[in-house]
């Protein structure tokens, strides 16, 4: 088991990961307290006024979650604009991106076709702009001024907010918050001694709870319990399509069954890739696990078509997130690429919900 696996299922509270992974998590509980504690009094901050909220002309909606990724907080936002634009509406996606400075702002997509590369452009920016090139994909560091943007220069009539739950300087009208089934919270504790972002008491200025994968009853108990009254949606992720290396669709998910693949994934969740591919009947030959939001180099291409040629395998497999960075790469290798799509169970009933809380102010 690699060091990254292992501290990953620490931090989930996984009892079957390693003891030396679970002590160092233990040792870092000082660490994370305090960093629990800044990240609550900056709540109370932006709460009590003493900090500046920015206000949008427009409804702005966050979909974020509470952990550190690898909940389906993406693929939502594809559903959530998804819907938007089927209601008539011209929606802007915003999010923070990769550095520059506070004015800067990247225009990932603009919803006329022209796209940017990842990078300069953040992967899963990059990923909703091709996968929608309809769709308006804005980033920055200073997401109000973005969303400013969206609105005045494009002509966006609602703005997205892509992980924007912690992003506490831009006012929203509605909250939508992705939580894992089988792990909301992970083992209690905020990084770096736990999977969490803030402490779990945050989710109380969530409006609604999505819950993704297995929801267990004591996953309804545990978010019950912080939020009584909160409306809870259940969902998953589902293979949609096989795509080439440049977004296009070249077949179905079930041609994978008997494949045998090299897979390389930069998740939060890289067991949740693992597990899609084993249900769909995938040899994996080899997992190369990247970090999550991994900037490949020429090094890794190299790696990753030696180990093709070591395996013997029938080519490279990986995710929409990260074919957008790794197509470059492999420009001479056989990659394809299995999108997934966000299935709420309750869809209409989440997509109500949204439509009388941010457009009904």
């Amino acid at each position: 088991m690699s060091i990254r696996r292992a501290v990953l299922q620490a931090w989930e509270g996984n009892p079957s990961s390693p003891a030396w992974s679970r002590m160092l998590t233990k040792s870092l509980g000082p660490l994370g307290s305090l960093y629990g504690a800044a990240m609550a009094r900056r709540r109370r901050r932006y709460e009590s006024g003493k900090a500046g909220v920015s206000k949008n002309p427009v409804p702005v909606i966050s979909v974020g979650n509470l952990t550190l990724g690898g909940t389906g907080k993406t693929p939502t936002v594809a559903w959530l604009v998804e819907k938007l634009a089927l209601g008539g509406r011209k929606p802007a996606v915003v999010s923070r991106g990769y550095g520059g400075r506070p004015r800067d702002v990247m225009v990932v997509g603009d919803g006329k076709g022209s796209l940017m590369a990842a990078p300069p452009a953040a992967d899963e920016a990059a990923m909703l702009a091709r996968s929608y090139p309809g769709l308006l994909v804005l980033t920055g560091a200073d997401r109000s001024f973005v969303a400013k943007k969206a609105v005045e220069e494009f002509g966006a009539d609602v703005v997205v907010l892509d992980d924007g739950f912690q992003h506490l300087a831009l006012h929203r009208d509605m909250d939508v918050v992705v939580l894992r089934g089988d792990s909301p919270f992970g083992n209690g504790q905020v990084v770096p001694a736990g999977v969490l972002r803030e402490p779990v008491s945050a989710l109380k200025r969530a409006d609604a709870v999505l819950v993704t994968g297995e929801c267990a009853d004591r996953t309804r108990r545990e978010i019950q319990s912080l939020i009584p009254d909160i409306p809870m949606s259940t969902g998953r992720l589902e293979p949609d399509a096989l795509l080439d290396s440049q977004g296009g669709r070249t077949g179905s998910p079930d041609e994978l069954n008997g494949a045998r693949v090299v897979a390389v994934s930069g998740l939060g969740n890289p067991h949740g890739f693992e597990k899609m591919l084993e249900t769909l009947g995938v040899e994996v030959m080899a997992h190369h696990e990247y970090p999550d939001h991994a900037r490949y180099a020429l090094a890794d291409g190299v790696r990753l078509v030696s180990s093709l040629r070591k395996t013997g395998a029938d080519f490279i497999l990986t995710t929409e997130k990260d074919a957008v960075k790794l197509s470059p790469l492999l420009s001479k290798a056989p990659l394809r690429v299995l999108r997934v799509v966000m299935k709420i169970d309750d869809e209409m009933n989440l997509a109500g919900l949204i439509e009388k809380k941010a457009f009904s102010s």
